[in-house]
């Protein structure tokens, strides 16, 4: 461990030790719930992480206020506490806002937005929160050694601390990393209007005959949600030559678990080989069938990839 017991501010790895053993006990609280609610789960689709946000808001909302003492299970082992700079155990409201800033990013990593129009308005406050939010809370739980405190703590003005030991005066937060963490929150902000910028004019025709192919292949019935991308794996064989392999892939997330299923593989291949030109220029399509689901404490997903000659699925009846 980083810092000796007698220190009030708690060390790094104890801090880890505790939130480790806490993801535990929420991943065992979501193993169950998906044991008997797993379609549910499944037809609910992305939503499901705001149920896994919930338990846990809940779940380390209480626990880290006063009406526990400042202690989750973990913390409790761990023999730490979340206070405030007076040593007091906070307030449940204080509470739940500490553990939102701190596990909102980490929900919205992976989150499917389903209508582009509103990916369209969101994409700058979702890369903020995610890109920046992640990075900002990272760097901080590694590189703040003066106070221990990360984002989360920062704003609601907490400490992590040793139970057993008393008070102590602490240093103040190294102002180049706050200047660090809000560059990064910029740069964050700025990032989707860069990556707009760049694009190619026949990137862009590209990008939207692919919408064109997602929107047809999301019209299917039995069919959630499609991801769709024209890309390029280079291999290198055992003779040292380059072999690059061009593949139009389709991740498709269905409502019911027919991952195995071929025949509508080789269906949802024709589609994107008659709705996207490019198609039959490439060497493969590959269309992934998925079912399952995300809750954010808990995931389960069955997945198959299916392979297809765009040529042969292009003339098939």
């Amino acid at each position: 461990m980083d810092e000796v017991q007698d220190k009030w501010i708690c060390g790094f790895w104890k801090r880890i030790g505790a939130l480790l053993l806490d993801t535990f006990i929420l991943g065992v609280i979501g193993f169950a719930l998906g044991f008997f609610l797993e379609s549910t789960f499944a037809q609910i689709g992305s939503w499901g992480k705001l149920i896994g946000f919930i338990i846990a808001v809940i779940y380390f909302g209480l626990m880290n206020s006063a009406i526990f003492n400042g202690q989750t299970v973990g913390k409790k082992v761990f023999d730490i506490r979340v206070v405030d700079a007076a040593n007091r155990a906070i307030s449940l409201p204080k509470s739940i806002l500490r553990y939102s800033i701190l596990a909102m990013p980490f929900f919205l990593n992976g989150a499917q937005v389903h209508n582009d129009a509103l990916l369209a308005y969101l994409i700058y406050p979702f890369s903020i929160i995610l890109f920046g939010g992640l990075f900002a809370i990272s760097y901080l739980y590694i590189f703040n050694r003066a106070t221990r405190q990360s984002l989360h703590d920062l704003v609601v003005g907490t400490y992590v601390v040793n139970s057993a030991a008393a008070q102590t005066d602490t240093d103040k937060v190294w102002k180049p990393h706050l200047v660090l963490v809000l560059v990064c929150f910029i740069v964050a902000g700025l990032a989707p209007a860069f990556t707009a910028k760049v694009t190619r004019p026949d990137q862009s025709e590209q990008l939207k005959n692919l919408f064109s192919t997602k929107e047809e292949l999301s019209s299917i019935p039995s069919v959630k949600y499609v991801g769709i991308t024209d890309s390029a794996k280079k291999t290198i064989a055992t003779n040292a030559e380059t072999r690059i392999t061009t593949y139009v892939k389709a991740r498709v997330f269905l409502e019911h678990n027919v991952v195995d299923d071929r025949a509508f593989a080789e269906k949802l291949a024709q589609v994107i080989a008659n709705s996207y030109p490019d198609s039959t220029d490439r060497n493969l399509i590959q269309v992934t069938l998925i079912y399952g689901y995300d809750i954010g404490i808990w995931s389960l997903w069955y997945r198959h990839d299916h392979l297809f000659n765009p040529i042969e699925v292009l003339f098939l009846d």
